[in-house]
């Protein structure tokens, strides 16, 4: 997949906006102690879960897993983390009662601001970002690898508890996704080292000791992929669209899913991100037209329904649908644009110091290889050769694929 060959510049400015709003290699760090030390916490003398962590096995679900995890984009611009805490329910304990104890259970969890019992997870809250824990029951064996019940505990209404397969759509996912040519994948590589990407929070040194899946290695080539690019430019979208709304955004998973399922475009990153709106935008329209929720299954266990909590009516199928409309607009506009309109519509739609970076990115681009940037209507800016072209970067290596991200939990008033 080569950059776009109709607007060229335009691809480039969306690469330099979704590495900006990555994780640095220290931030991960900090993230991936963090979830380490989980097991260990929980397996304190002074645990009251102690004795079930004995086989119990904790791994990662989420965007961290597929390489689609990105700063929020509103008020303190966090980033979120989810794990699936895997052990065998006592007998008669209850949904409430197995997140009740998980609660307190993490109580005095180093560096963390504030614990939330929500109704499907544990959130542990640090500055600059979240740590969502799922407890999960596993099936009996004989079973899919690592199907189990979560649960369910909202304020009002009964306890539910659900049949699920995170890792097995992770699993999925990965085996769906296409990666770039290695021509691409060098140049995004090239991207990223020339961008300067901060660091939120300095990290201890934390260690964790029971058996646990690491997670996927900071370099891997998937979260480089198209479709997992226009994953991450969705995701950022939505956040600033729903932010100030008194409405769930759809789910993380869902998003995820149809991401997988949009073939690659040929033309670059701009037309896959159309392409992958378009094609949102037509199963809301399905949906609304023919009264059917937006049912979407997991392909690797049918009985998980991902779109079980969205939407809660028609209403939500509208305004995501109109977000998709004004996002293929603007794309269509930037494509007709000069370089000042094409910051200020990214500004709308990704957040104000993310282009702001992306723009002074292609700039500098420009500038080192003594190149020029010519314009033409419908094209974009044509950047010089050395930001377009590839480069002998070293092939990144391949990490071992981890378990998918489920829910986030909503917040269980206490």
């Amino acid at each position: 997949m080569p950059l776009d060959a109709t607007a060229p510049g335009l691809d480039a400015l969306l690469l330099a906006t979704v590495l900006q709003l990555e994780l640095s290699d220290r931030d991960l760090c900090v993230a991936d102690k963090r979830y380490l030390f989980v097991p260990e916490h929980l397996q304190r003398p002074a645990s009251r879960m102690r004795h079930l962590m004995e086989t119990a096995r904790i791994y990662p679900q989420g965007s961290r897993a597929i390489g689609a995890t990105i700063v929020d984009g509103t008020g303190e611009d966090r980033f979120d983390l989810d794990a699936i805490l895997e052990y065998d329910r006592p007998y008669g304990w209850t949904p409430s009662h197995v997140l009740d104890e998980l609660f307190e259970a993490f109580k005095g969890f180093p560096d963390v601001k504030k614990i939330e019992r929500c109704t499907r997870c544990i959130q542990l809250q640090f500055a600059f970002m979240h740590l969502d824990v799922t407890p999960l029951d596993p099936a009996d064996e004989p079973r899919p690898e690592r199907v189990g019940q979560i649960f369910h505990s909202p304020d009002y209404g009964p306890d539910e508890v659900h049949n699920v397969n995170p890792f097995g759509f992770i699993e999925w996912f990965k085996e769906r996704i296409t990666p770039g040519k290695q021509a691409f994948l060098d140049h995004v590589q090239t991207t990223r080292k020339g961008l300067s990407i901060r660091d939120r929070f300095d990290g201890g040194q934390i260690m964790a000791d029971a058996e646990v899946d690491e997670l996927p290695e900071p370099i891997d080539p998937i979260r480089d992929a198209p479709q997992v690019i226009a994953l991450k430019l969705m995701k950022r979208y939505l956040n600033l669209r729903y932010a100030e709304r008194d409405l769930k955004r759809p789910v993380s998973i869902y998003l995820s899913k149809v991401a997988a399922l949009v073939p690659v475009s040929p033309f670059g990153i701009c037309a896959q991100l159309e392409r992958y709106a378009a094609n949102l935008e037509q199963r809301m329209t399905h949906a609304l037209v023919s009264g059917e929720r937006p049912e979407e299954r997991n392909p690797r266990f049918p009985e998980e329904n991902f779109n079980d909590r969205w939407p809660k009516s028609n209403r939500d199928l509208r305004i995501f649908r109109e977000d998709l409309r004004h996002l293929q607009a603007e794309l269509a506009r930037a494509r007709q644009s000069e370089l000042s309109e094409i910051q200020k519509i990214f500004d709308d739609l990704f957040g104000e110091r993310v282009s702001e970076g992306a723009v002074r990115a292609y700039a500098n681009s420009i500038d080192a290889s003594g190149g020029k940037s010519s314009f033409e209507h419908g094209r974009g800016y044509v950047a010089a050769p050395a930001f377009l072209g590839s480069t002998a970067a070293a092939q990144p290596k391949v990490s071992r694929a981890a378990p998918h991200k489920f829910h986030p939990g909503e917040t269980k008033k206490r």
